[in-house]
């Protein structure tokens, strides 16, 4: 026995440096999945399960694979392990304030959200530093005490083979064999805990793909669109007013969801919630792809009237699919005579918003920078719907002043984005409702959203004043990232089921008010529809021509009023899964995919599938 032991002390000894590499790789993934919430919940850190062997291979390939490049394996470590702490730490933060691990598409909005992010209070949790203590320790370990011998070319090839065959069965796992783990695109955060990190990124790579639908053609699609028949206008009767779009940053009415328990007053948005049934105007629920964040895909469906239903979940058509001149509201608006201005009260960086309203049609594009910093006001960190609004008034009079031409503006304004978690001096919440104490990012959020209702009143007011005729469509872009628990708080007791409730959370209220006689009575019992049928409505409402995409697209609403990636809603009112309605949706998708990736102005894709570049 004492002879056993002193063999295993001799052969320790002898490969400490080869048995401190291997578990370097270990400890690593260990790491990463403990920077996510703790990862006491991560499935993928038990060995019995496949998702473990599968981040095994990517991790040892890694390493192995460094090692054999730069034949150092005490940069390979220390290297290695400091990227994907890096990483990690970046992943933490970025399930802690948008709820949403890091995905693939996140590269296409690195300068979104660096701007975003300044307006959250940061806080360095246990596992932070409990993991870069660790690092540190294991690095100083790695340089002071671990003797690593030099590496040979045979011993770098034989490393190279092994870390390529690691690879390639990690790839393997994620690509062909994802259909053994958990894929949810709207519950990153689970997918990422049962997967881990690498294998779900791995996974969700297929989200840059978009494949061709069944029985594609260009032809075919063509033959869709033509079996609509265009509802043509004439000079007689057709009055082109102007058209002012807003899309109001995280406007939503969370009553839908359940009682607010509101105890200073009756209601948040009592002018919005007035507007029903009231003359020339419309009112409705507009169901929206986006959820606490991702802002552009509600405003890509308004204004092009494609539905993110057909997109892999997670992805930024905004960012990834507009690389040329696109269809949309603007540039059929356009054609028929108007002046297109987008509006922005931020940075026109973000959603690459400066580089995309003029591929989609739009004459100008003004951003903060056109805003004049003595007379803006600012509410917490960011433009008030008022100076907000200010500027779309100053606008439509400098439109009537310089031209004859009617005015369409699409403004997504921005005083109420996210987050909620800090007070500031220039912005007294005001808002009480029950238990507001133990929620203060509702709390702030709703003190907001009393403010905007104040802002479209005065703007409606405005124009209500005006000659020239207009219609205002507003809508929200998406409800608010503030605490999980009030939206269990608001739904606790509910008999609607989970994708019911999914869809309500994807719900926001939306309006077309005109200045003059629109014939509302021929829109009534709007009810909820779905935000790529929002654009076609109100150019119907103002008269306008529809293009043949918008025709056929408005043409479903009858059949599915509300097609969207958290479901379907049939012309019964009845909740439908997006799988169960896929036949029904079939013909959309291919003139979808046509309208989107084989236009005029792309290069046509191959049947493999569209690979997607970057907006810029």
């Amino acid at each position: 026995m004492k002879n056993k032991l002193n063999l295993c002390k001799k052969y320790l000894a002898s490969h400490i440096q080869e048995i401190f590499f291997y578990l370097s790789p270990l400890a690593t993934f260990i790491m990463v999945e403990i920077l996510e919430y703790g990862g006491t919940d991560s499935e993928c850190l038990n060995p019995a399960s496949l998702s473990f062997w599968a981040n095994i291979l990517f991790y040892y390939g890694m390493f192995m694979l460094f090692r054999a490049i730069t034949g150092r394996p005490r940069f390979t470590i220390i290297f290695l392990n400091f990227v994907f702490l890096v990483f990690g730490i970046c992943n933490h933060y970025s399930i802690a304030i948008r709820n949403a691990p890091i995905v693939p598409w996140d590269l296409y909005a690195i300068g979104t959200a660096a701007e975003a992010l300044g307006g959250f209070t940061w806080t360095i949790p246990a596992e932070v530093i409990a993991c870069t203590v660790g690092c540190v320790i294991w690095w100083f370990i790695t340089i002071r005490f671990v003797k690593f011998p030099k590496q040979k070319i045979r011993a770098r090839a034989k490393s190279f083979a092994l870390s390529a065959a690691m690879i390639a069965g990690f790839v393997l796992f994620g690509t062909i064999g994802s259909g053994n783990f958990y894929i949810s695109a709207w519950r990153q955060v689970t997918a990422n805990r049962k997967n881990g990190m690498a294998l779900n990124f791995t996974i969700n790579m297929d989200a840059l793909f978009v494949e061709e639908p069944t029985d594609y053609s260009k032809e075919t699609a063509s033959t869709i669109l033509s079996s609509v028949p265009s509802e043509e206008t004439t000079e007689e009767t057709t009055v082109q007013p102007n058209i002012i779009a807003i899309m109001d940053e995280t406007f939503a009415d969370l009553s839908i969801l359940g009682d607010l328990g509101l105890e200073n007053t009756n209601d948040v948005m009592p002018f919005v919630h007035s507007l029903s049934g009231q003359e020339n105007t419309i009112t409705g629920q507009l169901v929206v792809p986006a959820f606490g964040g991702g802002t552009c895909n509600s405003e890509y469906e308004f204004l092009t009237s494609n539905s993110y239903a057909f997109f892999k979940g997670g992805s930024y058509p905004m960012l990834q699919y507009i690389h040329g001149d696109t269809e949309s509201m603007a540039s059929v608006l356009s054609e028929q005579g108007y002046n297109t201005v987008g509006m922005h009260p931020y940075y026109g960086s973000g959603w690459n918003r400066k580089n995309a309203y003029p591929m989609l049609g739009f004459d100008t594009f003004l951003d903060i920078e056109d805003f004049d910093e003595e007379t803006t006001e600012y509410l917490r960190r960011y433009v008030s719907d008022n100076s907000s609004f200010d500027k779309v008034i100053e606008t439509y009079e400098k439109n009537n002043a310089e031209s004859d031409d009617p005015l369409f503006m699409f403004n997504v304004t921005m005083q109420n984005h996210c987050g909620y978690d800090t007070t500031y001096e220039n912005f007294p919440e005001t808002v009480e409702f029950e238990f507001d104490s133990i929620y203060p990012y509702t709390k702030q959020y709703l003190s907001l959203i009393q403010e905007s209702d104040r802002a479209i009143e005065r703007l409606v007011n405005y124009f209500s004043e005006q000659e020239e005729p207009t219609i205002i469509v507003l809508f929200g872009d998406h409800m608010p990232y503030i605490e999980n628990s009030f939206y269990n708080h608001l739904t606790n007791g509910s008999m609607r089921t989970v994708a019911e409730l999914e869809m309500d959370k994807h719900t926001v209220p939306f309006f077309i008010w005109a200045n003059y006689d629109i014939r509302e009575e021929d829109y009534e019992d709007i009810g909820r529809i779905s935000a790529n049928y929002l654009g076609p409505l109100t150019m119907k409402v103002a008269g306008a021509q529809l293009s043949e995409y918008q025709e056929y697209v408005y043409s479903l609403k009858e059949q599915y009023p509300v097609i969207s990636s958290s479901g379907c809603i049939n012309s019964n009112g009845a909740y439908v899964p997006l799988d169960m309605a896929a036949s029904d949706l079939h013909d959309y998708k291919i003139v979808q995919y046509r309208n989107v990736f084989d236009n005029d102005t792309e290069t046509p894709s191959s049947g493999s599938g569209a690979a997607v570049g970057s907006g810029g």
